[in-house]
């Protein structure tokens, strides 16, 4: 036989599809990433409204059916306009209280939005604030152009009605009384804290007149006021009232613990043990995969000792029960810088909570 020859029309076409190859992977990559992000888009748009029932076996009937509203984690995210899209799943939503569990500006501090939120709430119905770990300090001792102590995003939502909750809050619900208390009176020795805050008082006054000085006394009497309303509550509260703990981090096995057991802990045993813990935090993982979950927690959000990629779900947001403690924990509104380098809420669609208290069982 000769020698064979190939077609050079062939080779041709060989080469253009090994060149089409590439080519076609990018493209259907680049398709399947916009069709990601338009349905992500989507997603975000959407506020979910959850039910979720809390058994307390010890419910008073007064309080049965007690409904509150909890939402966190807004990080300044805007749903349309004037916060249309929670606007549009809360019509027809009734409740008794509202909780706002924290991180509720931008990261730049911006918070035009969370006064939006404030706004289209229940007029009739208490709204308590507090601030999360990526809030700005809600009590400044520096110069901010006021005289109030309080930081300016506070003084705002105060005006619009929200209660800044930073000590025990008492709501009087037929023959039974329900206490909104932070986390931080369960930190708080008030004796030795007012002791502490009186000497730095003291040092000040000593200090030469001037406009930072003016500040940080008066954030110093601030604390005072607020260790004397916290006393007065403790004082107040009853063994079988009802009490439920609003954070923004969630509580640890170990702090679980240390709210549900008397030890010495002098008047804050008064504000045991406690029913109820609302907290946020989380996003529900943020970054999400369906099937799949979470894709990654971060170190600093104090869930794990380490940075944790497909961590599964578990304690990221929803219902817990431990030491005869509910602990609810919000999927959250927004997304968190926290979460670097998946920065952005994916596939988890932003959610507020209708929490109704029951004695009830719920299957």
């Amino acid at each position: 036989m000769g020698r064979q020859y190939a077609d050079p029309i062939f080779e041709h076409e060989k080469i253009r599809r090994r060149r089409r190859g590439p080519v076609v992977v990018l493209l259907l990559l680049v398709i399947l990433v916009t069709a990601a992000a338009l349905v992500n888009g989507f997603i975000n748009r959407q506020v979910q409204l959850i039910r979720q029932s809390v058994t307390i076996p010890s419910l008073s009937s007064s309080l049965e059916g007690f409904k509150i509203l909890h939402i966190s984690d807004l990080h300044g995210a805007g749903f349309g306009h004037g916060q249309a899209g929670i606007e549009a799943t809360l019509r027809n939503v009734r409740y008794n209280a509202v909780v706002i569990s924290g991180d509720s500006l931008s990261a730049d501090g911006n918070d035009a939005q969370l006064m939006q939120l404030i706004t289209l709430l229940d007029k009739s119905v208490p709204v308590f604030l507090v601030a999360g770990d990526e809030d700005p300090p809600p009590i400044l001792s520096t110069p901010h152009g006021s005289a109030s102590p309080k930081a300016d995003y506070i003084q705002r939502a105060e005006s619009f009605g929200a209660i800044y909750l930073d000590a025990p809050y008492e709501l009087q619900v037929g023959n039974s009384i329900l206490w909104l208390c932070p986390d931080t009176v369960y930190d708080t020795d008030v004796d030795n804290a007012r002791l502490s805050i009186e000497n730095n008082r003291r040092q000040l006054l000593n200090d030469p007149d001037s406009e930072a000085r003016s500040a940080a006394l008066r954030a110093l009497d601030y604390w005072l006021e607020r260790i004397d309303r916290t006393e007065e509550a403790l004082r107040k509260m009853k063994s079988g009232d009802f009490k439920i703990c609003v954070t923004h981090v969630p509580c640890s096995q170990e702090r679980l613990a240390e709210l549900r057991y008397n030890d010495t802990d002098g008047l804050r045993n008064n504000a045991k043990p406690v029913s109820l813990i609302l907290a946020g935090h989380l996003n529900n993982g943020q970054f999400r995969l369906p099937l799949i979950g979470p894709v990654f927690v971060p170190r600093a959000l104090g869930v794990y000792g380490e940075d944790r990629w497909f961590p599964g779900d578990g304690g990221l947001s929803g219902l817990s029960t431990l030491y005869g403690i509910s602990q609810y924990i919000s999927p959250g509104l927004g997304a968190s810088s926290v979460y670097s380098p998946l920065s952005i809420r994916f596939m988890n669609p932003p959610a507020v909570t209708l929490i109704t208290l029951t004695s009830k069982l719920v299957y």
